[in-house]
């Protein structure tokens, strides 16, 4: 187990750049270390997730050639990735949302305009096909989220086109979701984008950027099961000068902390909200200003320290 400390991970889509800050960071703080320069091969940084097992750092890099690259998990400045996964046959596709499988030692990538989920050995690098793929419009349109959900033996993917959609991890070619969220019910329109898991109470934290007939960017749960055309059971939404959410993008669940962060990809921000409240409620704190670096920050990830990380790598 990689001794991580708590540490808050963002891509950063128009600088080219991860920014990396103290967990508790909040205001005008400047990044404890950024990874940018030509010879990082980030190009357009989207997805982004943490192995704390191998201590590495992935990114899904979403401008052509569309590639992962991978990182030692401190790494900074100008440095060259430990390895990149590029080429035809990956079949990498505007690739958005990423996710580690520490357990069985994976990781999958949403594809935008693939409309596929595609699935690697942790250590796959250069031109190489995908162990697995999801494919096909039956149960992906527009996928840029996506969560291994090893607990349950699920992948959740959060569809741009409308809904959430759950399948296998195993799943492999032009299969159907074993369900979806999906109707008028749910209030998503252009959304869902990022996806996360609550352990604690089984439930999906997804954000949208246009929630329900007010069109507001919105933090949203939804019971794991049974799914269908079902309504959020909480919401965090509404003015967005209160909420201090504008197009959220990556979210995640900090369990121990019981605080959600979510990247705010219009205001240039990262905002931390308790995960227990709901309606028009403010964040805890906000991370934002010129000093951050954050310049359209699209996805994030939390490490925490290792008396509060646990072998199947959630917190």
């Amino acid at each position: 187990m990689a001794h991580a400390q708590d540490e808050l991970f963002v891509s950063n889509n128009n600088s080219n750049a991860i920014t990396v800050y103290a967990l508790n960071a909040s205001g005008n703080a400047a990044p404890i270390r950024v990874l940018q320069g030509a010879a990082t091969g980030l190009a357009n940084p989207s997805g982004i997730a943490v192995d704390l097992v191998n201590n590495e750092l992935l990114v899904a890099n979403k401008t052509p050639p569309y590639s992962v690259t991978v990182y030692a998990r401190t790494a900074s400045g100008n440095t060259p990735p430990l390895r990149t996964l590029s080429g035809a046959l990956t079949t990498l596709d505007d690739p958005r949302g990423l996710s580690v499988d520490t357990v069985h030692g994976e990781f999958s990538v949403a594809n935008r305009a693939g409309f596929s989920v595609t699935t690697w050995a942790r250590g796959a690098s250069g031109n190489v096909a995908p162990l697995r793929a999801l494919r096909g419009v039956q149960g992906l349109s527009q996928p840029t989220g996506v969560f291994i959900d090893v607990a349950h033996d699920e992948i959740a993917v959060a569809n741009n086109g409308n809904f959430i959609s759950v399948f296998p991890r195993l799943g492999d070619g032009f299969v159907a979701p074993t369900r979806a969220f999906s109707g008028s019910n749910t209030g998503f329109n252009s959304g869902p984008i990022g996806i996360a898991l609550d352990l604690d109470n089984d439930e999906y934290v997804v954000t949208t950027p246009f929630y329900d007939v007010g069109f507001q960017p919105a933090i949203l749960w939804f019971p794991r099961l049974p799914g269908g055309n079902v309504a959020p059971t909480r919401v965090i939404g509404g003015s967005a000068s209160t909420t201090g959410l504008g197009s959220p993008e990556g979210v995640t669940v900090d369990l121990a902390g019981s605080e959600i962060f979510t990247v705010n990809t219009a205001l240039n921000s990262v905002t931390v909200h308790s995960r227990f409240l709901t309606g028009v409620a403010p964040p805890q704190r906000v991370l934002s200003g010129a000093a951050t670096l954050l310049n359209s920050p699209r996805n994030l990830f939390i490490t925490r320290s290792p008396d509060l990380i646990f072998a199947d790598g959630f917190d």
